[in-house]
Order: C-alpha cells, then sequence, then structure tokens
C-alpha cells in the first residue's frame, strides 16, 4: 500500500500542470517510468531510481537516476489536479542518454534546467547526428534556440565527420594548394 502511494504521489507531483518541464521543443505529456520512486515533500523533490525513463513528444530520456526539484512554495491547484508545483530543474545521473529523432547524446551526468530551457550532459560526451560524431566534456542544448554547444572542457573537442555523397558525374572540388 505505501509502495502504491508514492507513486501515486509521485505521479501527482510529475503532472504538475504548470511550467512543466520540457525535455523535449514540442512539449506535450510526459511519461515516467522506474524501478523506484521516492517522494520527498519537505525538500519538494521526487528522486526516481534505476532503469528511469522519461519521454515527451519525440525526445527520451534514460538514466541510472533522476531527482526532479520543484520551486514556489506548495502544492498547486489547476483543473483538479495537485502537485508539487512548477518544476525547476532535473538532474539525470549514471549512463544518461537523450534522444531525438535528430540527434542521440550520452553523458555521465544531465541537467535540466527549466527557466532556461537547456539540457546540459557533462562528463564523457557523445553527441551522434546520422553518421556525424563528436565528442567532448560538456554539451548544452538550448531546446527553445534549437542550438547546440559541444565543449572540450580540457581537452579539445573532436569530430568524425561523414561527408555527403556527391551526385552521380559531379568532379571533387579542385585543391587550391595546386
Amino acid at each position: 500500500m505505501m509502495r502504491r502511494l508514492t507513486t501515486i504521489l509521485a505521479m501527482a507531483a510529475i503532472a504538475a500542470p504548470a511550467a512543466l518541464a520540457q525535455i523535449s521543443g514540442e512539449g506535450g505529456p510526459i511519461r515516467v517510468n522506474a524501478d523506484t520512486s521516492e517522494v520527498m515533500e519537505r525538500q519538494r523533490q521526487v528522486v526516481l531510481i534505476d532503469n528511469v525513463d522519461i519521454m515527451q513528444g519525440n525526445a527520451r530520456l534514460r538514466a541510472d537516476k533522476v531527482t526532479i526539484y520543484y520551486g514556489g512554495t506548495g502544492a498547486t491547484q489547476t483543473a483538479g489536479m495537485s502537485g508539487f508545483g512548477d518544476i525547476e530543474s532535473m538532474v539525470a545521473e549514471g549512463e544518461v542518454f537523450y534522444v531525438t529523432p535528430d540527434l542521440k547524446a550520452t553523458g555521465d551526468v544531465g541537467t535540466y534546467d527549466a527557466k532556461a530551457d537547456t539540457i546540459t550532459l557533462t562528463g564523457e560526451v557523445v553527441l551522434v547526428r546520422g553518421e556525424d560524431v563528436a565528442t567532448g566534456r560538456r554539451l548544452v542544448m538550448r531546446l527553445e534556440e534549437g542550438r547546440t554547444t559541444l565543449d572540450g572542457g580540457d581537452g579539445q573537442v573532436q569530430f568524425n565527420i561523414s561527408p555527403n555523397e556527391r551526385p552521380a558525374g559531379e568532379a571533387p572540388a579542385e585543391d587550391a594548394s595546386n
């Protein structure tokens, strides 16, 4: 009974409709799966542990652990839903995967900042777009802007780019150094 109540409270908190977290640029409802959930009302947090899988629209966030932090001063009542209030941020830990139709990104820690509408991955970051692969230490995705920045940390950003094939019969560009 207690586990069921905890799950219900976690889902009510996550379903808070005002300023809901947007892991997808297109918004929409969020579906959450995890082996365990823990609601810490006084700290205004929900912790999802093991096999965490969060989906919204065409975006998916997977991690070993995700902590959701709520702002505001208390529960809200909107359209019959109660919750903690607005989601301020989420922190994903462990093997973090963020996937959309356009990209796949992995890292050690992922942070979603609702106010800035950004997802940041740190650690051993790998970004894949099509056949192109980039690696670095810090990836910042600005969801609303559709802008992505990759930083090498103490090292350099590395890219493996697969150029598009030339149309049949097209000659390669002349080398300017000859």
